[in-house]
């Protein structure tokens, strides 16, 4: 992907506060656009990143909470094969937590709602899947508060603008659309001055 201009939005926000939904709408609304899940990217050997117990006691399993978890070759390869894409939508928890993706995002935008809310969605969905729901509020209250305190909050200085996640998903996608029809970036953004930058609110 070098040497060619940066059409990636990074896409963050805490677990259930709407970023699959949200990349999802604007890939419909927006022809061209591809997404790119990291819930897709992570490490599926054990040995490769941290782990934890299985709840099921079924010995340990990579820890989705830890960013480290993520496979950067395999979001290489995610972005890479759609390379041709009007526009790239790479969302997940840690989209701006980590710099493979933060840096090469010509726009950032971070997803925030409350944290009951994005719970009561988590688990919803788990439900909806035929899922046991227990799990979500066991990972939650075991790592999920902590990893989201440590590792996805405060990538919210990242975001170039921050978005409600409690209002319509058609809003939400209206702003996006508005951002990424901008000045179109012509490399990588820098890292220098980033974390210490106001986000413009949706508020």
């Amino acid at each position: 992907m070098a040497g060619r201009p940066i059409t990636l939005l990074a896409l963050a926000g805490g677990a259930g506060s709407g970023t699959s939904t949200i990349g999802r709408a604007l890939a419909e609304r927006m022809p061209g656009t591809a997404v790119v899940h990291l819930d897709d990217c992570y490490h599926t050997d054990i040995r490769l990143a941290p782990t934890v117990p299985a709840f099921d006691g079924g010995g340990r399993i990579v820890d989705a909470s830890d960013p480290r978890s993520l496979d950067p070759a395999r979001i290489t390869a995610a972005i890479g094969r759609h390379a041709a894409a009007r526009l790239i939508v790479v969302e997940g928890v840690f989209a701006l937590a980590l710099e493979q993706v933060r840096l090469r995002a010509g726009w950032r935008a971070y997803v925030e709602a409350p944290a009951d809310i994005r719970l009561a969605r988590a688990a919803l969905r788990k439900i909806e899947a035929g899922r046991n729901a227990r799990h979500v509020l066991r990972g939650y209250l075991e790592r999920g508060r902590t990893a989201h305190e440590r590792h996805v909050a405060p990538s919210r200085a990242h975001a170039d603008i921050v978005l409600d996640g409690t209002c319509p998903v058609p809003e939400l996608v209206e702003r996006l659309r508005r951002l990424t029809a901008g000045r179109r970036p012509a490399g990588p953004a820098r890292s220098a001055g980033r974390a210490g930058a106001a986000p413009s609110a949706d508020r």
